[in-house]
This record gives C-alpha cells, structure tokens and sequence, in this order.
C-alpha cells in the first residue's frame, strides 16, 4: 500500500539530490505518538520505502507541484502516515532545505495481478542498492580495490551477484515480515534489464557519503502462489537494501495490469493519474 501527496513548492531552491535523511526523518517526526514510534530505534528492516519527488528537476521553482509517494506491506503504518499528514494539509513542511504546501493526500493499493495478464514490468524508481559482504568475495569473483566491510554491486560486477544478493534480501525479508521459513528453490527475477548506474551522496550523522545504486526493469510473465506474494512485499516494500532511506522503491509500469484501490473518501484526480504516469515512464 503506498500514500500519494502533492506537493508545491513555496519558493524555489535547487533540487537536493541527498534528501534520503531528511525526507526520511520527516516521516519518523509523523510517527511521533503513534503504535510506531519506536520504529526509528528498531534494528534491521523497517518495511517502508519512498519515493524521489516527481518529477525530478534540478531547480524547483516556486508554484511548481512535486508527488512524493510513501509505501509499505504494513496497511495500518501507511494509514498511520495518511492521517499524519492530512493534519498538515493546506500547511507548510520542510524538507531539509526544501519548502512545500501539502495540497492533496490519498491512499494507492499497487497490485500485482496474479494470472491472465500481459508480461508487465517492475521499474525501480529509486536506485538500487545491493552490498556484498566482504565474505561473499570470492563466490562472485570479486576484487574491490580496498577492504572494506562490503562492496556495492557495480556494473562491471557479474550479474549474477546482483539477482542472487536481490533475491535472498527479498525472500529473507518477506520471511521476518510474515513470520514466515518459505523457501523459494525456483528462480524469482526472471528477465531484467539494466538501466543505468548512479553514485548517490548521503548525509550521514553530521558526514558525508556516497552509496553506489543501480536503476533496473524486471519483466514477468504469469506468477502465482509464493512468487507472487513476494513479488507484491517487494513492490510495497522496496527492492534491495536501505529502503527506509528511499532506495529501491518500486513501480508497476504496465498501467493496464494495475489495480487500484483508492480512499474512499478522496477519489482520484487526473493530476494524480499524471504524477503516476510520471513516475514510472
């Protein structure tokens, strides 16, 4: 399930490409006082992802209107969210150094069809960070220049690194999230292609970083069963590692095999429909 907002600009400021911290704190100071204020000091996985804002530009200039998606497996954290934030419709937040007037709020339930569908895509919005522990080295035949604790899989890597690291993150996450042992022994990503590959600065505890992602398409034919459950966690719960920062947040591309269910109370506008054109094209 994911959360839409929309957004405009209260004045213009440069587009901050290391917004991950920011936006990510914005969304704990929501939680503040509900069932899930601890999540902030919780270990491991946290089973939420965003969205960059849509579209991206490098200059956002005052008036313009910017989409900023939120979504999780967990029903009851995006309401939590939703209800956060229809308290400051029509106010002003800050997104680190970023202004804006939340104008509209509305819940989207992404589902993935299950059979009888065209080959549909998966895209990732946001780039996808996949680490290898220094320990997995020598099965991928790797040769990081320096030893550190992990590398980010890059595209001179061999792919099959990529789609291995991906698919046990994912089948190891769904198995925490649903207090589940399931053992996926057939392949999960069947075709995908890469798309490009990015160095994103991060703003860590007062320093500076750079995390290595990569933007891929996933295409699938048919999945049913415990394929397709995964496949759903995934696309609500984001792709690869460090999703509660932003990465890997997932879209479904084919608009045709999307089915929507929205807040009852709030009906889709076209503008909406837009900024998910947007998103995933």
């Amino acid at each position: 399930m994911r959360v839409l907002v929309r957004l405009r600009a209260q004045d213009s400021f440069p587009y901050e490409l290391g917004y991950h911290h920011d936006f990510q704190g914005f969304i704990y100071g929501l939680l503040r006082g509900t069932g899930y204020e601890s999540l902030h000091d919780k270990e491991r996985y946290k089973f939420f992802c965003f969205s960059n804002l849509v579209p991206p530009t490098r200059t956002i200039s005052r008036g313009s209107q910017k989409t900023w998606m939120i979504s999780s497996p967990d029903e009851a954290f995006i309401k939590t969210v939703k209800e956060r934030l229809t308290a400051h419709e029509g106010r002003s937040i800050r997104l680190g150094r970023m202004v804006f007037k939340i104008e509209q709020i509305e819940l989207r339930r992404v589902i993935l069809p299950s059979s009888a569908f065209e080959e549909i895509v998966l895209r990732s919005g946001t780039p996808i960070v996949v680490r290898i522990p220094q320990y997995r080295w020598k099965e991928y035949d790797l040769q990081p220049k320096r030893s550190y604790r992990f590398a980010y899989w890059r595209r001179e890597h061999t792919p099959t690194a990529f789609i291995k690291q991906l698919k046990e993150n994912l089948v190891k996450r769904y198995g925490e999230y649903f207090s589940a042992e399931e053992q996926l022994s057939l392949p999960l990503f069947e075709k995908l292609r890469f798309r490009k590959q990015v160095a994103v600065p991060l703003r860590i505890r007062g320093g500076e970083s750079t995390a290595i992602g990569t933007i891929w398409e996933f295409y699938f034919r048919p999945v049913e069963d415990l394929r397709h459950r995964i496949l759903q966690f995934g696309l609500d719960a984001g792709f690869g590692e460090m999703n509660s920062l932003g990465f890997g947040f997932m879209n479904l591309q084919s608009k045709t095999s999307v089915s929507i269910e929205t807040d009852a109370d709030n009906p889709p506008s076209n503008l909406v429909s837009e900024a998910l054109s947007q998103q995933v094209e």
